[in-house]
């Protein structure tokens, strides 16, 4: 139990919590298990900062969504006032750049992309290059790009490493792609942390200013920092060295998105002799529900060595259950949701997670069947609906005249006979003239090329933005209402989609009222700006009176009493997309990055847990027969209930337990390897005999690499095939 003091700030906080508040000076690491308190440790240690004389302005938050800054925000202004500076990483680079970005030759009233308007670039771009859309897809492409922003590679260096056509297309592209945000004067996402980066090279004064403004960086979720991120918080404590990150390595689930494990596995090296506090004690979940957890994710070797535990009780056991099919499986959770809500559950405090968007259907049908109340929480999100992003496009433009992307949406809505061919005409003339379309279409009347009615409509269009832009509003509340009348929108709705239009319109209304209100002289470039930043799972209502059905990762910050993991299948969990396309190779690598996935999703749940699995599954079309997730033979036997609605699959040890071909060993210190033959030099390789000093001889069967580290699949003689870690140093040396 916690000791109890005399001190508000610290009263109830155990030894391990009480130690991170209150350490002094220096870089801090702070690894915090799931369920074990981290955003109380974050806000204490503010408070515990400003106490000690440092004044709020002078400290910095920062976490990774909306969400859970204004969570933290919260706390922070019980604590201490509002003066301390809670923000995301996006929302404080953006708010940077709105007042520094000058220094690089841009305009601060830049436009921020989001993924459609980056993808509408790239399929433009595609078709002028006049690209097989099969050979270059968009879609694919625009990863590519984002890609190699967040290694922070320039077109330029991009095209310098290029091997092969393809690789040089996707250069070509990445080229233009910069040119035409440049004229519109845009950003997309990654831009946002790329071009801090950038200034703090090109303005090292203006680094400078900001080293002295904070004195004190706090990062939450610092295993989901990328390496923009993390050069960001490095450069902003690389004076005085008062940065404090906090985080689980056992919760990185995103090097899809650019994460980077060793941000925190080698936090001591970026930041030496930086004090490491580990929490370990979980406040979440039962004892069953714990363990199973902490027994899956030991099978992972990259990891911050702890062990969560808990003085919760034991509470019901995990339910291991198995379907005949992915519609019984649905059938069967939707049954078991609406007898936990007749005996007493809220809706909301049930979740069912699943590994990928499409996994929802069968649950949807399940759920509507019962007549359930759900919300899906992954599809669509409110700032990606039509209407929403076709007012947003009028604001957009009218803080940012340069951007064609917003010109191309609100040129044409309402319709107003400006259709493709004019279009293409305006972008041939604006290429010429070197200007924005807008502009050009000021022009519309000088405009050969252009039939009359054209130019009546491309006339009429900018005599209404001028009008628009000639009105003063006092808070955006009231312009945007007077952009709904004066463009006639709802009225220019078909009359089938207009109850639709006018519901949507309604909830974005009801936002920027309350937006005016948390934000007092608040303007449309803030609105834009909080709008843009919006994540997924911000989506999330949490007083809908409906079972949230989410994706795995977005179910991540987030606690249920009960959760469902369901599609626990080989090839969904772990994926088999993940295996096969993991940035940095070797499937061992991408196989404990599901395992996380797998780990945060079980400490989802506070007291009940069910894991389900069918034994056939449609994929791509046709029904086909599907293994058991390798990840619940890893589950230990104790507080584990197993169930089949069928046969069950039985091995080994226990009932229903699914096969595993290969073992993963929990080795809880660096795997020392000694090479008995090889290639002559010592190293190890595929085909070279080993001896290790548990396991005994073996062949290696695979050396994958894992950013710095190596991964060895090796085949002893007498504990079956293994998969160890060991540093890329070490390999070099054997």
């Amino acid at each position: 139990m916690p000791k109890r003091s005399a001190d508000p700030i610290t009263a109830d906080l155990t030894e391990p919590q009480r130690e991170a508040v209150l350490y002094g000076d220096g870089p801090l690491l702070v690894i915090a298990g799931a369920g074990s308190g981290k955003t109380r440790i974050i806000t204490r240690r503010i408070a515990h900062l400003t106490r000690e004389g440092i004044a709020p302005d002078r400290i910095l938050a920062v976490t990774f969504t909306n969400r859970a800054a204004d969570e933290m925000r919260r706390r922070v202004e019980t604590l201490v006032g509002r003066d301390v500076l809670v923000t995301t990483f996006h929302s404080f680079c953006a708010r940077l750049l709105r007042r520094e970005i000058a220094a690089l030759g841009m305009q601060p009233s830049f436009s921020i992309y989001d993924q459609a308007d980056s993808a509408r670039v790239v399929r433009q771009i595609c078709k002028e290059m006049k690209l097989d859309p099969t050979t270059y897809q968009p879609a694919r492409l625009r990863e590519r790009i984002s890609l190699h922003k967040r290694r922070l590679q320039t077109p330029e260096q991009s095209t310098g490493q290029a091997v092969g056509i393809g690789e040089q297309t996707e250069s070509r592209v990445y080229a233009r792609y910069e040119e035409r945000l440049r004229a519109s004067n845009a950003l997309d996402f990654d831009d946002l942390l790329g071009k801090v980066i950038e200034l703090f090279n090109v303005c090292p004064e203006i680094l400078r200013q900001y080293q002295e403004t904070y004195l004190h960086v706090l990062v939450d979720e610092y295993q989901d920092t990328n390496l923009p991120q993390h050069l960001i918080a490095h450069a902003l404590q690389g004076k005085h060295r008062n940065i404090t990150a906090v985080g689980d390595p056992d919760q990185m689930i995103y090097t899809w998105r650019g994460a980077r494990l060793e941000n925190i596995l080698e936090f001591d090296k970026d930041f030496p002799a930086a004090h490491v506090v580990t929490l370990e004690r979980n406040y979440r979940s039962t004892a069953n529900i714990l363990r199973a957890a902490s027994t899956c994710i030991s099978f992972n070797q990259m990891r911050h060595d702890k062990l969560l535990w808990t003085d919760s009780e034991a509470g019901e056991p995990v339910r291991v259950m198995q379907f005949r099919d992915s519609y019984d499986e649905a059938q069967r959770i939707a049954q078991t949701v609406q007898e936990l809500i007749e005996g007493g559950s809220e809706p909301n405090e049930i979740a069912v997670l699943y590994r990928t968007n499409y996994q929802s259907l069968p649950l949807e049908d399940s759920f509507a069947s019962l007549n359930l109340p759900y919300q899906i929480v992954d599809t669509v999100g409110f700032f990606e609906r039509k209407q929403v992003k076709d007012l947003r496009a009028y604001v957009q433009l009218l803080v940012n005249p340069d951007d064609d992307e917003a010109f191309l949406r609100a040129v044409n809505v309402p319709r107003r006979g400006v259709g493709d061919k004019t279009i293409e005409k305006l972008r041939q003339s604006a290429r010429r003239a070197g200007g924005s379309l807008l502009r050009t279409a000021r022009r519309s009347s000088e405009l050969d090329e252009l039939d009359s009615r054209s130019r009546h409509a491309l006339e009429r269009f900018c005599t209404l933005y001028d009008d628009l832009a000639s009105v003063q509003h006092k808070t955006v509340l009231s312009f945007l209402k007077h952009l709904i009348e004066e463009t006639g929108y709802v009225e220019a709705v078909p009359p089938e989609e207009r109850e639709d239009a006018e519901e949507v319109i309604d909830h974005l209304l009801e936002y920027v009222t309350q937006y005016d209100r948390r934000q007092p002289g608040g303007d449309l470039v803030g609105f834009l700006e909080q709008t843009a930043l919006i994540s997924d799972v911000d989506g999330l209502n949490p007083r809908a009176h409906a079972v949230p059905l989410m994706t795995l990762h977005s179910a991540k910050g987030l606690e249920f009493d009960v959760v469902f993991i369901s599609g626990l299948e080989e090839g969904m969990l772990p994926h088999e997309r993940a295996l096969r396309e993991n940035p940095y190779g070797g499937e061992d690598y991408a196989v404990e990055e599901e395992r996380r996935l797998m780990h945060v999703g079980m400490t989802r749940a506070r007291r009940k847990l069910y894991l389900t699995h069918a034994l056939k599954r449609m994929i791509r079309g046709m029904e086909q027969t599907v293994r058991p997730s390798r990840f619940l033979s890893e589950l230990p036997e104790e507080g584990v209930a197993w169930e089949s609605d069928g046969p069950a699959v039985t091995v080994g040890f226990g009932a229903a337990r699914p096969v595993q071909e290969t073992q993963f060993v929990l080795e809880r210190k660096r795997a020392q390897l000694k090479v008995l033959d090889g290639d002559g030099n010592g190293r190890i390789s595929a085909g070279a005999r080993v001896a290790h000093p548990s396991y005994g001889e073996g062949v290696v069967a695979s050396v994958d690499s894992a950013g710095k580290y190596v991964l060895v699949r090796v085949a002893f003689l007498e504990r079956g095939v293994l998969s160890l870690l060991l540093s890329s140093d070490d390999v070099e040396r054997l």
